[in-house]
Parts: structure tokens; sequence; C-alpha cells
């Protein structure tokens, strides 16, 4: 078993702050379970930060990480859930890091009409989350 590098992080106060701007959360709740009070929403977010923060720590516990590198995992996962961010962080885990963010890059398809089509605020997510594991 390889050393547990990443027990110790969690999202920084930056990663937290890019993670609910991308997220647009006020409205995203609204949507899917509407009638949460702003506390509800907190707490919601708070947890699906800490679920995806856990998921990064599993799966990624061969390779240390940086706070940045760290923070854009959490992003991807808590987008993605941790099944959908399995491969990279597979990848990021076996040292391949160009490999994963090429992975990350390519995963910019939105359901749109029943359809998934490519999406602009998705890439431009993809390449702010995958530029910290550009050498």
């Amino acid at each position: 078993m390889g050393q547990l590098y990443n027990l110790a992080l969690t999202i920084s106060t930056e990663g937290r702050r890019a993670l609910r701007q991308r997220e647009g959360l006020r409205g995203y709740y609204e949507i899917s379970r509407p009638g949460m009070t702003p506390d509800q929403v907190e707490a919601a977010f708070d947890l699906s930060v800490r679920s995806a923060e856990r998921a990064v720590q599993r799966q990624v516990s061969r390779h240390p990480l940086t706070q940045a590198q760290f923070d854009a995992l959490v992003s991807y996962t808590f987008n993605l859930g941790a099944g959908g961010a399995m491969l990279v962080l597979r990848r990021i885990d076996a040292g391949d890091l160009d490999g994963a963010a090429d992975a990350m890059l390519r995963n910019i398809s939105a359901a749109v009409g029943g359809r998934m089509m490519p999406h602009a605020g998705l890439a431009a997510r993809r390449k702010e989350e995958s530029a910290p594991f550009r050498a």
C-alpha cells in the first residue's frame, strides 16, 4: 500500500469561493429543491463539498497533491460525482498528471434537450480545473 499523502488536505478558502462561484448554488438548489432556506442551501453545499473531499482523499492516496491541485480535484469531483471523476482521480494517483489534465479537458458536455452537447461554460471550468496539473 502506498503512502496516504492527502488525508490532511481540505479545500482552501479560495477553492471554496471558486467552487461556489462556479456552481451558482442558490439557483441550483432553488430548481432542484424548491423551498430550501439559505441555511439549508449552505448545509447541502458543505455536505457535498465534504463528500467530494473524501472521494479525492480516498482515490488519490499515492501521489501527493498541492493545495491548488486538491482544490481543483474537489471542484471537478463535486461537479461530476465520485464515479464520474474516477478516471481522472486514478490517473493522478498513478502520477499521470498530463493524461488526467487531458481527460478533464475532454469532459465538457452537458445535457441539453436530452442530448449531450459541448458546453462553453464547462470548457472554461475544465481549463481552470486542469491547469494545476500541467507542468
